[in-house]
């Protein structure tokens, strides 16, 4: 949860830093007599030009109405009369060829009036003019193989050439304060969707879109060629974006919507992924495939879309809380996607650069939506998570203790040894054991009965209960047999502990004062790495059943202390 924090907040802190550095570029004032040459405008084809035909107007700056099979054009107009110092031209160009002529002078060429593979790319261009250029005629030729980019420029500005450069980066404001806001969501979701609550489809669905907005953004802005001038990169990874965005989009729409309107997405996502297919395969056979299957596109995404819709309100109106959050950057991106194409590639109206950028923001809802639910979901789980951790503790706590004296079982004891013989393999007395074994405790079943013995053993290990440390184990290791696993104890320190332990059985009456019992103990410590689990409990129980032949109610240790005891022990075994 830090490190989501702490990203989460660099995150913001570049975004708002980046917002404030580009919002000072738009707050620079501009100077010079900014010019948009939008006069009257004169176009003319090639043809009709060799011919010596009559210029004919049109309203700039869409392109002319050429014919469809037409290649290339002719455009004119007249310079204004006052012009800026260093005066050049700026102007954007797609998808085609251009020379820029003054007079009877070609001032700047770009490309080749000729067919070339994947077109010209998309790229801005200063043109110098000349001085003293004031009022003379400037002519455009142009070339391109689709005639819905034959001659159009959009916008031409008339400025000095420091205004031209700030104007390229003014104009990328928009873009390039969205872009950091998109990164921070998708930071957001690749952190979210590590979870493992994420629903792992719709998180990388979303990602994979987001990070598609992010590559159409950066190549929708004009300060990129300041880093590579490449238009043919740009131009195809900005049209490859434009077929992917909706194709994405309806992906994750797909995920959200309920599982009776899947079939109706499911088609929009086949339209798209089919159109971008022909579109790309026409564009490397060298027909201009991507550039000529926009018309295709900008014609169905406002119908796809409308589908799309309805199955999202569909959903929402079922109680879909994520259909409801997706509606909202539906409705605003495919409006500005379509609005774009319509400008930007139908000329059926002008803008300056893109609406799309302008509805980052409408992302956020959805983000916010599904980090909000995440949030909840992890909560919700961690809940579970610690309700099942303590249902596992308590049904380990039930297989580990003795329900009649609540000790310990051995199933505890071997857990317990097994972990301070890893630690203390190659010391020796670092821990030691002691077993207790209740003297004549048959006496008590048959002259009490079962039931009183039962309150008799619960009484004797509540007795050595309190007079342990809480880090101490006691358990129950059959029948009226304990022992007590002393942690950090050497043999002399547990013979002292066993012997007080014994003289608090012996003087604690039990079963409401009116039983008196006495105990044995066996003393034994750990021998280090040439012991093992089975000799050290072999040596305790030894050790207590010396106690209890050598006349109960007493304390002995294992043999290392003691051997001459069990000599004798063993060879009375053996007379017997």
């Amino acid at each position: 949860m830090q490190l989501k924090s702490a990203l989460k907040g660099t995150a913001l802190l570049l975004w708002l830093a980046c917002s404030l550095f580009f919002v000072c570029i738009l707050l620079l004032p501009m100077r010079g007599i900014a010019a948009e040459l939008a006069g009257q405008w004169f176009w003319q084809t090639e043809e009709g030009a060799a011919a010596g035909e009559p210029w004919r107007p049109f309203d700039f700056p869409q392109n002319p109405p050429v014919e469809s099979d037409t290649q290339q054009v002719w455009l004119k107009t007249n310079l204004p009369q006052d012009m800026p110092r260093d005066a050049s031209l700026l102007i954007q160009s797609r998808d085609q060829a251009f020379e820029v002529w003054l007079g009877d002078s070609c001032i700047y060429t770009y490309g080749e009036m000729r067919p070339a593979f994947m077109s010209y790319g998309q790229r801005w261009h200063i043109v110098s003019i000349p001085d003293g250029s004031g009022g003379r005629e400037l002519r455009i030729h142009a070339y391109s193989a689709s005639d819905a980019t034959l001659g159009y420029f959009g916008q031409i500005w008339l400025d000095g050439n420091v205004e031209q450069v700030l104007r390229i980066f003014r104009q990328d404001v928009p873009y390039l304060m969205n872009i950091p806001l998109a990164v921070f969501m998708l930071v957001m979701m690749m952190i979210y969707a590590t979870s493992p609550a994420a629903p792992k489809r719709l998180y990388n669905s979303f990602i994979a879109f987001i990070t598609v907005f992010i590559i159409w953004m950066i190549c929708a802005t004009n300060s990129k060629q300041y880093v590579l001038d490449a238009p043919l990169f740009w131009r195809f990874s900005m049209q490859m974006s434009e077929y992917l965005l909706p194709l994405l989009a309806n992906i994750v729409i797909f995920q959200v919507v309920d599982r009776s309107y899947k079939k109706m997405v499911r088609w929009t996502v086949l339209i798209y992924a089919v159109l971008l297919f022909i579109t790309v395969g026409a564009e490397f056979l060298g027909f201009n495939g991507m550039s000529r299957g926009r018309v295709l596109l900008y014609t169905f995404l406002p119908l796809l879309e409308m589908a799309a819709l309805y199955a999202i309100a569909r959903s929402a109106h079922q109680g879909n809380m994520y259909a409801r959050a997706v509606s909202v950057p539906l409705l605003f991106m495919a409006g500005a996607g379509t609005l774009d194409g319509i400008s930007l590639y139908r000329h059926w109206y002008v803008v300056d650069g893109y609406l799309l950028p302008y509805t980052t923001l409408s992302l956020c809802v959805f983000v916010a939506f599904i980090m909000r639910h995440q949030i909840k979901r992890e909560r919700m789980l961690m809940n579970r998570e610690a309700g099942l951790k303590q249902e596992v503790s308590q049904a380990i706590e039930k297989a580990t203790m003795d329900n009649l004296t609540k000790c310990y079982n051995r199933n505890k004891l071997e857990i317990v040894l097994a972990t301070e013989i890893l630690q203390h393999k190659n010391e020796e007395e670092p821990f030691s054991v002691i077993m207790l074994d209740i003297d004549f405790f048959k006496t008590v079943n048959d002259t009490y009965g079962h039931e009183v013995g039962d309150e008799v053993l619960a009484g004797f290990a509540e007795v050595i209960r309190h007079n342990i440390k809480k880090k101490d184990v006691l358990v129950r290791w059959g029948g009226e047999e304990f022992i007590i696993l002393f942690r950090h104890c050497t043999g002399e320190e547990a013979m002292m502990i066993a012997e007080r332990l014994r003289q608090k059985v012996e003087s604690t009456p039990l079963y409401d004062g009116k039983i008196r019992i006495t105990c044995s103990l066996g003393v034994a410590s750990w021998h280090g790495a040439d012991d093992s689990e089975t000799q050290l409990l072999k040596r305790v129980d030894d050790a207590l059943y010396m106690a209890k032949r050598t006349g109960r109610n007493r304390v002995c240790r294992e043999p290392k202390s003691n051997l001459h005891w069990f000599k004798n022990l063993y060879s009375d075994e053996e007379s017997e």
